[in-house]
Formats: structure tokens, sequence, C-alpha cells
């Protein structure tokens, strides 16, 4: 049940109170949704649908720009990071319907692996780490080229000069260096993350590191420069294109070696993994619009797509689909017998992102209705001390009616005769995160409070403005916001 709670929560932060009709059901015993981004390759208005319904968005956000690249998905905080067509970082905000700036500072090698921390290098070849909640710097001995994020707040930076490569770790935001190591010059700038390895294209192989402690391991040479690098999502396997040949190497991480190969018609420049493992897609080094299918299961190619090459397709869509371009079009294509099975008109002229989230769920209507206290709830108000739990020992300061973060239980309110009307910008599940909501919305030099409201055992934080004496005041306010809204009334 509180699985199901929390899902319906991120609806209520999305801006739009209901899926389209007909859209997939809430049932608690399913798992996420797939869900499909498209933002106009030009920018214009970022729209999600729920596959395979493409044609009714369930959510729309204006001002998109154009779009270089996605960079991960954080589906706790409903947030997408990218990196728009101009090489800065941003965030879509899938509760609260925004799409906003993470920097707007020069940086390179932007990274995410959890969609809400960004990592660039700056011009001086600082370390930028871009939080909601705020910006950290720091200063690596050389320059920086790359950052490599991991688990735990572990932070490997690379740094590269004629004759070697430098790396460095630290556990962020301590600046403290944990562990260094070198490793040969760069043959290109190719690098990826296998698991808990970080791999290096050198000169005629690759050079590779532990995450952990940076030790050095094997290399493995292939004699050629290498073009392409794709591990398998566990990061047991890699795939390895080298120049100029028609043979993909696999490389067993376990072992350091090569261990098998995949012959092609061609030589390859790019290469794309499955998320499930399952297919890779080559592109030909040759001019073309097509794409080679290798089976990872019988390590050999299965057939070829024909497709255009882009950032963002062909790619692995749901239901063992591949979304390839065609001209104006997006043809999806049997994943197993390769035989078209949906065309997409004019599709092409969007940029698309596959992800998979249970926060554009159908939402009940009692979330929109205001939640009292029973009896045994422990938070109360006071006329000037803050919110204390009853079994809490550590004072809290005094509220003031001015701060924009001022929490107040729902039952607080006054009792009027006639109805009374909240406007309500968020309902977020963190005190912080509605308090980052908050101090970014002024209405006629007012600014929302926060009210807390419990659903079952689930404590939720919404950022409101009110109580007014009319809906259509209520409605007025939230237009004026300029910010996705909903009107509900206060309790009685």
């Amino acid at each position: 049940m509180r699985r199901l709670i929390l899902t319906l929560v991120v609806v209520a932060c999305s801006g739009d109170r209901q899926a389209a009709p007909g859209a997939a059901s809430s049932a608690p015993g399913r798992g996420p949704d797939h869900v499909v981004l498209r933002i106009p390759r030009s920018g214009g208005t970022a729209r999600a649908y729920l596959y395979p319904r493409l044609d009714s968005a369930i959510w729309a956000a204006a001002g998109a720009p154009a779009i270089a690249r996605v960079l991960a998905f954080d589906p706790d905080a409903g947030l997408i990071a990218l990196v728009d067509a101009r090489g800065q970082p941003r965030r879509v905000d899938l509760r609260l319907g925004e799409i906003r700036f993470a920097s707007r500072a020069p940086l390179t090698s932007i990274v995410s692996s959890n969609g809400s921390d960004i990592y660039g290098v700056s011009a001086g070849g600082s370390v930028i780490r871009m939080t909601p909640t705020g910006d950290w710097k720091f200063d690596p001995p050389s320059p920086a080229k790359w950052v490599f994020p991991q688990a735990g707040g572990l932070l490997v930076i690379a740094a590269t000069d004629p004759a070697s490569t430098k790396l460095w770790s630290i556990r962020a935001p301590d600046e403290t260096i944990l562990d260094s190591s070198s490793l040969p010059a760069l043959n290109r700038g190719i690098r990826t993350q296998a698991g808990d390895r970080l791999y290096f294209a050198v000169d005629g192989g690759l050079a590779s590191v532990a995450t952990r402690d940076l030790s050095r391991l094997t290399d493995v040479r292939f004699g050629q420069p290498i073009v392409a690098v794709s591990p398998t999502p566990s990061g047991d396997r890699l795939y390895v294109a080298v120049r100029g040949s028609n043979r993909i190497s696999v490389v067993n991480r376990y072992s350091q070696s090569i261990v098998g190969s995949i012959d092609l018609p061609a030589p390859v420049s790019e290469l794309r993994m499955d998320p499930l493992g399952q297919q890779v897609l080559a592109r030909p080094a040759a001019a073309g619009g097509s794409a080679w299918v290798i089976a990872i299961g019988s390590s050999r190619p299965a057939g070829s797509l024909r497709t255009a090459w882009t950032a963002d397709l062909p790619a692995f869509a749901p239901s063992s689909t591949i979304a390839t371009s065609r001209g104006k079009d997006v043809v999806f294509v049997n994943a197993n017998t390769l035989e078209d099975v949906k065309t997409i008109a004019n599709g092409a002229i969007d940029f698309w992102y596959f992800f998979s989230w249970n926060g554009f769920r159908p939402r009940p209507a009692n979330l929109d209705q205001p939640v009292t206290f029973g009896n045994n709830d422990t938070v109360i108000v006071q006329d000037s001390p803050g919110i204390v739990p009853a079994d809490s020992s550590i004072p809290s300061p005094p509220i003031r009616d001015t701060a924009p973060s001022m929490i107040i239980p729902q039952a607080a309110y006054p009792q009027p005769a006639r109805p009374r009307y909240m406007v309500s910008f968020a309902a977020v599940l963190t005190e912080l995160r509605a308090k980052e909501v908050a101090g970014g919305i002024e209405v006629n030099g007012i600014r929302p409070h926060i009210v807390l409201s419990q659903t079952g055992t689930t404590t939720l934080y919404r950022v409101v403005l009110g109580p007014y004496g009319s809906r259509e005041e209520a409605e007025r306010i939230g237009r004026d916001s300029g910010r996705q809204h909903w009107v509900y009334e206060a309790p009685q």
C-alpha cells in the first residue's frame, strides 16, 4: 500500500491531475509504466506519452530547448538530467512540469549517474557538482578532463597530458584525495565504465582500473586504435570495435582477456547496447542509413535495420521493439524478427527518450482533498513555538508568518463558515524539497508556505498559498504565479 501511495504522490507533483483517458491503470501489482519523452529537435514543448499510446500526451512542459543528449533519470525525484544543444546542463522536472538550467557556465565532460547530481568540468579544469539544492566545486592537482561519479559519493577524476593520464578519487564533498593512479596517454577520448571498473582507450588497447582504489588492472591489447566500446548492463563483458576491422571483440572483465568475436560485413564506428543486455546495435563506419543488430546470446549478427543514426535513435524501446528513424517518421521494429510493427508519422522531428516510471498513473480524487489529523497525531501548532514532535527534546526556533518555508498542519486552519480555497504548487515527500520549491515562487510579494498532511503512513509536504474566499480568486493567484498548480477546498 505504501508503494502505491508514493506512486500517487509523484503524480500530484507533475501538475497534471489525471492521465489521458484510457491510460494505464493504477493497479498496485503492476511495475513501472513505459514512458516516452519527446522534445522537438529545434526546441519547443516537451511531451510525455505512456507507451504504446503515442498519440495522446499525458504531460507537457513548454520552453524545452533543443537536446543534445540525455544523461540520466532519477525516478524518486522525477528528474531527467540532459545536455541541450548549446552544451548546457538542464533538468526536466516531471513533477513540477518545468525545464530548468542546472548551470549556465561553459562546462565539458557533463555527466550524471542518478539524474539529480550533475557533474561537469569548467574551462579552468575545476570539477563542478550541480544538485537541485546547490553547487560544489573542487580543484584537482591538475586541470580535470573527465569525471566519473560512483555510488556513495565517490568521484573519480581524470586529467590528461601528452605523456600520461592521471586519476584521483575523492568522496564529495570532502576534498581529500583518497587514491591516485596513472595510465598511459590516451589514444582517443574513449572511456567507459563496466561495473566497478573504468576503461580507457590507449595506444592499441584498453587500460583499466578498479574504481574502489584505482589499482591498475591488466591491459587488453588489440593492435589497432579503438573506435567504440560498449559494456553489457552487468559489466561482465565489453564489446570493442577497432579501426578498419570487420570484427567486434568480446572482452571478459574478470579475466581481462578477449574471449570471443563477432564478424560483420564491414567496419563499424559506434555501438549501442540494449538496456536488457540482449542485443547490440552497430553503426557501419561507411556513410549510410542502416544499422546491424547483434544478438548477444548467439554472438552473431541477426540482421540489419534501415535507420538514420542520431544521438537518440535507433533506440531499444519497450515490448522488444527498436525505434528507428526513417526520413520524417519513427518506425518501431520487432527486435526478434526485424519486421516493422508501427509507424509514427513525423515522429523523427522529435528527440526521443524511453524510460520507466509510475509517476503518471491516474490518481484518486481524494488526494486533492485536505487531510485532517486524528487524535493520535503528535504534530501540534502553538502560537509561538515551532513544530516539535512529542518525543523530541530538541527545541525548534519560532515560526514567523513571513517565513516562506513555515510548516503548518492542515488541521490548524481556522474553520470558516464558508468554503476557503488553497492553491497547491507541489506535494513532495521531503521538507528540503518543499522549501526549495517554495523559495522559487512569489505572487504579489507573497511566498507560499508548507502544509503537512498525512496519507496513511506517508507524510506529505504541500507547497501552498491561501486560503482564499473563492475558487475564482485562488485560480487567479495560480495563474499569476506562472506555475503549474491545482486548487482544492480547505477543510471546514
